[in-house]
């Protein structure tokens, strides 16, 4: 008879069942640890009497995370037979797990306040990888020589056996602060403990701290009414103040405290935040060792949260904590929460690195992401960190600045790769579908099981002569452009005056004089509308194709009509929304397809999103799981083109 516990897993990461496997062989416990495609499954003899203490102790040790679910027990005769998932040795990027945590503040251990602290199982570990295969000679940290006692943990310690970052402030990484004056270097317990507590209370003095961390340079600053740019990031450093000041969910809530830290837009709270932000602010709690060091001290000299920028190392600040050793960050991951359902938005840290099945020896290229075959995996990751590689086939990304002299090669549309990326994960390749790829450009997609064909062109918008272009639409639209100049006259020089490739979103935010001029600014503006029921936006003018220049001039006439702006940006999207429900039953109609695929950053927006589901939600359409719904998804899609 085995006792048998599950817990719900909805990724193929493998950090967790990881760090199970290595807390039971810490605790000496014998358990078949299982993971599959949806649960990790642990395995015990019925007849141990650990198994309780065991499972008390390790809610201690595991972190909560995005992909966990709910947990259940039972007795059984026999093993489960479950197909696993396949294990790659790949570096993560996430917080500190708790263990890590409470070395890191535990004032006797060698690590306290060492912010490169981490295990097998945890921690900023991408960011020091040089190339494959992941060990310490293809790391940053091959420069520093692990002092006796990290040589003797490597040996003994289960989270960290053969870690390859392993260190701690006698051998590992020094840290400096500078001001316009001095320097100040970190080499031991005080100083490290005391250069964060200077920062905090720089911070919260006013002053601006530009501090590099695993993730890149990041400028942390109080945010005032003279300064709180909209671009820029709450960090809660106070988990208590995430009901005092914002607006969340359950999930919003359990999603931004996992370990993985994602970026998240909700919707503010506190009449302190909506005189800084408005309506809707992006957030995240403290990702790496340095920004949790950093926030523990800001909340010491009173603060619950502060605010970050992204930047490089030149931006002009009153102090710079920094460190010698080179890093590759990655792109931070934005995600999206409706109810139930999480959605990774855009971005690369936490899904990639990825370990990939595929028959095909074919390497694929998209947004500095490659897929490699290695052994018998594939595995994405950044093209840096892989040295050259023998292929039979490679195919590129059209909009990819690369050049692979390869006599294979192959050049493919982005909504050709992210619409077979969907179908991937869900095991339909091969079958009959139809596809909305939104991102920027609306398209009507039909794969007819082995090609994708773009069914429903956009009409193609170019932002340049955008007057000619608007007031020769149909008849009466050169009065339309003649009156929106007297009006907007501020706005009608910016538009006629545009440069480089912008997409209707942009032009649109421009327009409407959103202070964040992109798709997240007009989703921003969405937010804060909270009636029901929006105005008619005119998306297309014939053959059912999307319109940017329609679009765009019935957007100016209702401002021409003072309608609010976040009563406009809201009906913008519901207008997509009943666009888009209306196009695809007849694309299904005529097409006899059963499967609906929906792809592009664009549908990470609540109005849209909710829409949607009101007009196609009985033809459950498909969307990523384990990759982004926006650009990164091509590299894996291109695949199976």
């Amino acid at each position: 008879m085995y006792f048998i516990f599950e817990i719900e897993f909805f990724s193929d990461k493998n950090y967790l069942s990881n760090l199970i496997s290595a807390y039971a062989k810490q605790k000496q416990m014998q358990v078949d640890i299982i993971q599959s495609r949806d649960k990790i499954v642990m395995v015990f003899d019925k007849e141990d009497d650990k198994i309780e203490s065991f499972l008390n102790g390790m809610e201690e040790v595991l972190p909560a995370s995005l992909f966990l679910g709910k947990g259940k027990h039972y007795f059984d005769d026999e093993k489960p037979v479950l197909l696993p998932v396949s294990k790659a040795n790949l570096p993560v990027n996430i917080a500190p797990c708790p263990t890590c945590q409470k070395e890191m503040f535990d004032v006797s251990s060698r690590r306290y306040y060492y912010p490169f602290t981490s295990c097998n199982h945890c921690g900023t570990q991408h960011p020091f990888l040089d190339k494959y295969p992941y060990n310490r000679s293809n790391t940053v940290m091959k420069f520093l020589t692990p002092c006796y006692n990290c040589k003797e943990e490597a040996n003994s310690n289960a989270l960290r056996l053969d870690y390859p970052l392993i260190s701690c402030i006698e051998c590992g990484i020094a840290i400096r602060m500078l001001d316009k004056e001095s320097e100040h270097l970190a080499l031991n317990k005080g100083d490290f403990r005391k250069l964060f507590e200077v920062s905090g209370r720089a911070i919260s003095e006013g002053k601006h701290v530009l501090m590099k961390t695993a993730h890149g340079f990041r400028m942390f600053f109080k945010p005032t009414a003279e300064y709180s740019p909209a671009t820029s990031t709450i960090l809660m450093a106070d988990a208590n103040g995430f009901n005092v000041h914002l607006m969340m969910v359950e999930q919003e809530f359990n999603a931004l405290l996992s370990i993985e830290r994602p970026l998240l837009r909700v919707a503010t709270k506190s009449d302190e935040l909506k005189a800084l932000y408005g309506s809707s602010v992006q957030v995240k709690y403290p990702d790496d060792g340095m920004t949790m060091l950093l926030a523990r001290e800001v909340m010491t000299a009173g603060l619950q949260y502060i605010s970050y920028i992204e930047c490089d190392s030149s931006e002009e600040a009153d102090f710079l904590v920094d460190f010698d050793m080179p890093i590759n960050p990655q792109e931070d991951m934005k995600i999206f929460i409706n109810q139930d359902k999480k959605l990774f938005v855009s971005g690369k840290r936490i899904l990639f690195p990825a370990a990939v099945q595929s028959n095909k020896n074919r390497v694929t290229i998209a947004h500095d992401l490659a897929c490699v075959k290695t052994g018998k995996q594939s595995v994405i990751d950044s093209l840096e960190v892989f040295d050259s590689v023998d292929t039979e086939e490679l195919y590129v990304l059209k909009t990819e600045d690369f050049n692979g002299d390869h006599s294979r090669e192959h050049r493919f549309e982005q909504y050709q790769a992210s619409m077979l990326s969907v179908l991937a994960e869900h095991h339909k390749v091969g079958q009959k579908a139809i596809g909305v790829h939104f991102d920027g450009t609306l398209n009507f997609l039909y794969y007819n099981g082995k090609q994708v064909i773009n069914a429903v062109p956009a009409i193609p918008f170019e932002s340049d002569n955008l007057w000619e272009k608007i007031s020769t639409l149909r008849e009466g639209s050169d009065r339309l452009v003649g009156n929106y100049k007297k009006a907007y006259p501020e706005v009608f020089e910016r538009l006629d005056n545009l440069e480089g490739d912008m997409d209707i979103f942009e032009v649109t935010a421009i327009a409407l004089g959103l202070e964040d001029e992109s798709f997240e600014g007009i989703s921003a503006e969405a937010l804060s509308f909270l009636g029901k029921g929006g105005l008619q936006i005119d998306t297309r003018v014939k053959d059912n194709r999307f319109d940017n220049y329609a679009f765009l001039t019935s957007i100016m006439s209702y401002q021409l009509g003072d309608v609010a702006n976040n009563f406009m940006c809201y009906s913008i999207y519901e207008s997509f929304g009943d666009y888009i429900g209306e196009i695809v039953p007849q694309l299904i109609e005529k097409s006899e397809a059963k499967i609906i695929t929906l792809t592009g950053e664009t549908f990470a927006n609540q109005s849209l999103y909710a829409r949607i589901q009101r007009t196609l939600g009985q033809h459950n359409p498909l969307m990523n799981k384990n990759f982004p719904i926006g650009k990164e998804n091509a590299v894996y899609g291109a695949l199976y083109l």
